[in-house]
C-alpha cells in the first residue's frame, strides 16, 4: 500500500471562543464578592470608568458632568466613535435602579444603610486555640526548654485539639530526603512526653490527645471523682457504646443495666473535640446574589448588586481624547481601553439578566416553597430551566456555580432548588428532599424504646403514596447522619 502526501480544501464550521466570550463566562461564573473584586480591578486599568461616590440611586437620578461631556463629544467628529455612545447607554442601564438592584420593586423608605447592617452582623475577631494555649504556655513555670518543645507541639495540634502526627515527628521536618531538627538533636523521647503532657494539662480539658479514647481519658481524670468505671468504659467497651449495645457491655462487666446507663450518661458530656470550642479561620459570610421577597403577597425578585460601584465616563479621558490627533499612540490606547470597558459592562449586564431569567423559573416552578417550605419542594433538573429560557444546559449551570438565594425560608445555594424525584401513587411527583424532610420528622416523633426500622419507614412512604425501597431510606437515613433503628434505641 503506497503512502502519498496531499493539500487540500474544505469548509467547516466551528466555534472560535473570542476574548468577550471567555469574559462573559468567567463573569456569570462568579458569586457576588468575587465578581465586585474582579471589577474593581479592571477599573484599575481602564481610563474610561470610574466610580461614582454615594447613593447610586440619586447619583443615577442626577446628571453626571461626566455624561454632558460625553454628549459634547459626539457632537465633534473624532468622538463619533459608536462605542462611546454604547457605554452611555450601557452605564444607565448599569446605574438604573430598576434594572440594577430592584427589578420593578420601588426603593423602599427607610431601608437600612447596607455597610451598619454589615458592621452590626460581623462577628468580634475570637481567640483560636492555638493563641489560648500559648496564653497558657507563657504563664507556666516550667523551664525554657520544656516550654519551648512543647510550643511546638501546640502549633502541630489540628483544630479539634488532636496530635495528629507522631510526637518525635513534631520536633523535626524533611528537607527533600534530609530529615532535619528544628530544635536540635538532642530531643529525647522522654523529653517530648513531658512537654505533651504538659500541654494536655492546659485548658480545655482533652487537648493534646492523640486518639479519642485517651481525649475522653484525659477528660473523665480531671473529675474530682471515682471514674474508674467509666474509664473503663472507655477503654475497653468505646466500640460497644457508640453501636448502643449496652446489654453485651453488662453483660462482659457484670453489671447491671442502670449502672451502665450511669456510665454513659456521664461519658455523654465530654467533649470529643475540644478544639472546637475556639475559633480557627476566620468565618466566610455568604451574600446572596439574588433575593426574593414577598411585597403584598407576590413575590419579587431582585438581583443584589449592592456591592457593585456605581459608573460613570471619565471626564478626564474625553478631554485627552478630543485634543490627541487621530493617529496618536495615546488616542490608539484609550480608545483600545474603551472597548475593554465596554465589554465589562456587557458581561455583567448580561450575567444580571442571565440569574434574573432563571431566577424568576426557580420561582415559578418551585413556588410551594416559597409559600411553604423545604418539604414542598417539587422535582426539578436544570434541562428543564434551560430549555425554558432557551439556553444550554451548561450556561445555567455555570450562572448557578456558587450562588445563593435569600427566600423567605432562609438562604439557599441555587442549586438546593435542582433535585430529583419520585411519582407518587396519585399522579404527583416528591422531590428527594422532600422525602428526606419526611423521614427526618418520622424518626424525630418516633418511640425511643421502639424506633422505626428502614422497612417500616418505608410502609409509612407508601400509605402516603410514595413507593420507594428500603435501600433508598437507608441512603437517605445516612446523608441525613440518622443512626441505625439499632443505633437509636432506648434501654
Amino acid at each position: 500500500m503506497q503512502i502519498t502526501q496531499s493539500l487540500s480544501q474544505r469548509m467547516e464550521q466551528k466555534l472560535v471562543m473570542t476574548r468577550q466570550m471567555i469574559q462573559s463566562i468567567e463573569m456569570l461564573q462568579l458569586p457576588l464578592m468575587d465578581l465586585q473584586q474582579n471589577i474593581n480591578q479592571e477599573l484599575s486599568s481602564s481610563p474610561w470608568l470610574e466610580m461614582m461616590e454615594g447613593d447610586p440611586v440619586m447619583d443615577a437620578a442626577q446628571s453626571s458632568p461626566a455624561l454632558k461631556a460625553t454628549k459634547e463629544a459626539e457632537a465633534a467628529p473624532d468622538g463619533e466613535d459608536p462605542r462611546l455612545k454604547r457605554m452611555e447607554v450601557l452605564l444607565k442601564e448599569w446605574n438604573d435602579p430598576l434594572t440594577r438592584g430592584e427589578r420593578g420593586m420601588v426603593r423602599r423608605m427607610g431601608e437600612d444603610d447596607a455597610k451598619q447592617e454589615a458592621m452590626l452582623n460581623t462577628a468580634a475577631p475570637t481567640i483560636t486555640l492555638e493563641d489560648h494555649l500559648t496564653q497558657q504556655l507563657h504563664l507556666s513555670r516550667e523551664e525554657p526548654r520544656l516550654k519551648k518543645l512543647a510550643e511546638f507541639i501546640v502549633g502541630s495540634l489540628d483544630d479539634g485539639g488532636y496530635l495528629k502526627v507522631p510526637l518525635m515527628d513534631v520536633f523535626y521536618k524533611n528537607d527533600g530526603f534530609i530529615r532535619r531538627a528544628v530544635v536540635d538533636d538532642k530531643v529525647t523521647e522522654e523529653e517530648a512526653e513531658l512537654a505533651l503532657s504538659l500541654v494536655q494539662s492546659f485548658d480545655p480539658p482533652g487537648v493534646g490527645a492523640r486518639t479519642v479514647p485517651e481525649c475522653l481519658l484525659l477528660q473523665l481524670r480531671r473529675l474530682n471523682e471515682d471514674v474508674s468505671f467509666e474509664e473503663q468504659l472507655v477503654e475497653k467497651h468505646l466500640e460497644d457504646l457508640s453501636h448502643n449495645r449496652l446489654p453485651k457491655i453488662a453483660k462482659d462487666m457484670g453489671v447491671t443495666m442502670e449502672r451502665v446507663k450511669e456510665g454513659l450518661q456521664r461519658i455523654s458530656h465530654l467533649n470529643p473535640k475540644p478544639g472546637r470550642l475556639f475559633g480557627g479561620a476566620r468565618p466566610q459570610y455568604v451574600v446572596p446574589d439574588v433575593v426574593v421577597e414577598e411585597v403584598e403577597g407576590e413575590l419579587m425578585i431582585r438581583i443584589n448588586e449592592h456591592f457593585l460601584p456605581s459608573l460613570r465616563i471619565s471626564a478626564d479621558s474625553l478631554t485627552l481624547l478630543k485634543k490627541e490627533p487621530k493617529d496618536s499612540p495615546v488616542r490608539e490606547y484609550i480608545m483600545g481601553k474603551l472597548g475593554s470597558a465596554v465589554w465589562l459592562m456587557e458581561s455583567v449586564i448580561q450575567r444580571r439578566n442571565t440569574l434574573f431569567r432563571i431566577a424568576q423559573q426557580i420561582v415559578d416552578i418551585q413556588r410551594p416553597f416559597f409559600e411553604h417550605g423545604p418539604s414542598h419542594l417539587k422535582p426539578l433538573m436544570m434541562q428543564e430551566v434551560a430549555e425554558r429560557i432557551h439556553m444550554h444546559v451548561s450556561t445555567v449551570s455555570r450562572a448557578l456555580a456558587g450562588k445563593y438565594m435569600q427566600t423567605p425560608q432562609g438562604l439557599f445555594p441555587m442549586k438546593y432548588f435542582f433535585t430529583g424525584g419520585f411519582a407518587t401513587a396519585d399522579g404527583e411527583s416528591e422531590s428527594n428532599r422532600a422525602i428526606m424532610l419526611k423521614i427526618q420528622d418520622m424518626v424525630k416523633a418516633e418511640s425511643k424504646d421502639n424506633p422505626l426500622s428502614d422497612q417500616e419507614i418505608v410502609e409509612r412512604l407508601k400509605a402516603e403514596n410514595i413507593d420507594i425501597a428500603r435501600r433508598t431510606v437507608a441512603k437517605y437515613r445516612e446523608k441525613l447522619n440518622i443512626p441505625s433503628s439499632r443505633q437509636r434505641k432506648a434501654y
